[in-house]
């Protein structure tokens, strides 16, 4: 070692026999004494035991190194001990590096001479790189207790009441105009066939007059950024045109000269163009479509103002942009319906009375446009009908996965019928029948029992159904053509687009299908591959109501337990950054920065990067042209030292 060299302590980790049966570290030690590449050479069976923390502790402090490398396992397993355990003796935590001889050569060589080889390439390379090492600080930030639930359904809902009655400012972000999601639509929840409306009311009474719940709806999020527990959430609200002293008393409905179809009923009823969603909705403001309101398309009318007994009306709102700060995100998406091409064979958009199960259900529905009075279209009361499993689902052109509870949502559909036309036929055409529950299974044999036939067909693909006549004649392999009055197609559950755009801008892995990718499928579920994103209801996959709530209560209570007040959260101690001299401001770091760290100064022409929100990947170092941006800890020459080291000076 030159006496330009630093000082450098080698520690050896045995690792038990993991390490030291399959590299010969005596070897290692004379090679690096010899060469003079470490000053003090150690070894010791475990370091990262307590006995072993304490023994690097002791010797950096007896001999006070410029560097300390140690040799063992994986430094995402243990870096941060052994850089404690040298900040304890007064030695800062950039100057401590690890090579990784466990994983990359014992596990991996099962030849004793060529695993030491390789060991002391390894170590040769952190020493060479560690000398050019800078000094690093951990900085924190206090966490932010926060929660921003996106997603106003079941799954937002229960996850915003748990954080916020453990004292949580919780702020729901909901696309529609009111919360309540899929649940609302439905009339009663299979396989216990309870109220929907019933189960959501006193949860949306509960938000409505929770302290600590801040509702924003007709509302979209425009970007995310930050990290766990410091997260800001950017939300573009539209304009409802009316106040909040607005209780949703329905006077100005009744003078509106205007009608457009209601997508709240899936767009077979009407609405008139101030309108709310649904008695009791919350928030209970009326909202104006400007679209199709007279006082917006050409200034002649204004029959809403004088009849609302509030003042209500307010034609000068405008859209607005909210930041809200939070530590955690929960996500509540929902999820989507199978897309109506894939449904087009067997009838639906083209014959009347043929219904996917969300539109059925929105028939049968109190809070449907018929007021629950189940009729075809032209008003008769339907003797019969054919419900047929796996619309669109494990089918080329539809989806390519079973959704596991549509069985049990198709079975309900019988319930449904009978309690509303009394003597209906009820037919069930399925392929396979999964239900994922006992509870589930017990309810399809129920309905069995009362009256609703099932008939297994070979090859769903070779279902079929016409016009004939007023009815619809309903054919498949291996079974009679059937005659009845309404067609129910029961369709498999996808990714919402909502939520689809959501987890691009969160930069979340998502699987095969489209679903966002769990942390841990089995030890983490709820969470999502963003450290404090968390998925809840349906987003994470296809769920029935009962399990969307589970995994609402799970994130919840994940987040509760993370957001402790007063908790510091650590910043990444290695941010990049960007020299204000070099960047010439072509803005490509922007684009491919995943924490949105980074911001254009139009001024100065010039990026820079928060060191509040980088996590310090490396990507904009990679990318920049000009070398104006640079991963700390990672610069060309640390990386140029640490090739050559395992080049052994040929670089």
């Amino acid at each position: 070692m030159t006496s330009a060299s630093p000082k450098t302590v080698l520690f050896l980790c045995k690792c038990g026999t993991n390490i030291a049966e399959f590299v010969d570290l005596d070897e290692v030690a004379k090679t690096f004494a010899a060469s003079g590449g470490a000053a003090v050479i150690e070894s010791h069976e475990l370091l990262c035991s307590p006995d072993g923390r304490k023994f690097v502790q002791d010797v950096v402090a007896r001999n006070k190194p410029d560097c300390v490398v140690v040799a063992a396992c994986s430094p995402k397993t243990h870096e941060k001990t052994f850089q404690d355990a040298a900040g304890a003796a007064g030695l800062n935590m950039g100057k401590v590096s690890m090579a990784n001889i466990r994983e990359q050569s014992a596990w991996v060589t099962s030849n004793k001479a060529e695993a030491t080889a390789k060991a002391i390439s390894l170590i040769r390379a952190a020493i060479r790189r560690t000398a050019l090492n800078e000094e690093l600080s951990r900085d924190s930030i206090e966490c932010n207790t926060d929660v921003a639930v996106i997603g106003g359904g079941i799954a937002g809902i229960e996850a915003a009441l748990i954080a916020a009655n453990a004292g949580r400012k919780v702020t729901i972000i909901e696309r529609d105009i009111s919360l309540g999601g899929e649940v609302i639509r439905t009339e009663e929840v299979a396989p216990t066939m309870e109220c929907a409306p019933c189960l959501l009311a006193p949860r949306l009474s509960a938000v409505r007059d929770h302290p600590n719940i801040r509702v924003i709806a007709n509302a979209e999020v425009t970007d995310v950024l930050g990290f766990f527990g410091n997260f800001t959430v950017k939300v573009a609200r539209k304009a409802r045109y009316i106040k909040d002293s607005c209780i949703g008393c329905e006077a100005c409905f009744e003078v509106c000269p205007v009608s457009v179809k209601n997508s709240f009923l899936l767009g077979m009823g009407e609405k008139k163009a101030v309108y709310t969603q649904f008695p009791g909705s919350v928030p209970a403001a009326a909202v104006i479509d400007r679209e199709h309101c007279k006082h917006f398309t050409d200034g002649s009318c204004s029959a809403c103002v004088e009849a609302c007994p509030f003042q209500a009306i307010n034609f000068d709102d405008t859209d607005e942009s909210v930041e809200i700060a939070a530590g955690a995100v929960v996500m509540a998406t929902g999820s989507g319906s199978v897309d109506s091409a894939a449904l087009a064979g067997l009838g639906h958009g083209k014959l009347d009375n043929v219904y996917t199960m969300p539109e059925f259900e929105r028939l049968a529905s109190s809070n449907g446009f018929t007021g629950g009075t189940l009729t075809l279209k032209d008003g008769r009361i339907p003797t019969s009908a054919v419900v047929i499993h796996c619309a669109g689902s494990l089918c080329q052109g539809g989806l390519q996965y079973c959704s596991g509870i549509c069985c049990t949502t198709a079975v309900k559909a019988g319930d449904l019928l009978r309690k509303k036309c009394p003597g209906v036929a009820v037919t069930n055409l399925h392929d396979r029948l999964v239900f994922p529950s006992p509870q589930a299974q017990a309810f399809y044999q129920e309905q069995a029992h009362h009256g609703t036939r099932f008939v297994r067909v070979g090859d769903l693909a070779g279902v079929s159904v016409v016009r004939d006549g007023n009815a619809l004649k309903v054919t498949a392999p291996g079974m009679a053509p059937t005659t009845v009055d309404m067609v129910i197609l029961s369709t498999g559950m996808r990714p919402s687009q909502s939520g689809a755009h959501l987890a691009q801008l969160l930069n979340l892995d998502v699987d095969q299908w489209g679903f966002p990718r769990a942390d841990h499928s089995i030890l983490h579920a709820t969470g999502s591959t963003i450290d404090g994103v968390y998925l809840a209801g349906s987003c994470a996959s296809p769920c029935d109501v009962t399990t969307a709530i589970t995994r609402a209560q799970a994130a919840a209570g994940d987040v509760i337990s993370r957001l402790a007040p007063g908790r510091k959260v650590e910043l990444e101690p290695m941010p990049s950054v960007i020299d204000a001299d070099l960047c010439g401001g072509c803005k490509l770091c922007i684009a491919v920065c995943p924490y949105k760290a980074i911001t254009y100064d139009a001024e100065k022409h010039v990026s820079s990067i928060n060191e509040a929100i980088c996590r310090g990947c490396g990507t904009c170092a990679a990318t920049c042209p000009g070398k104006a941006a640079t991963a700390k800890h990672f610069t060309n020459q640390q990386i140029y030292a640490e090739i050559g080291g395992i080049l052994n000076g040929r670089v």
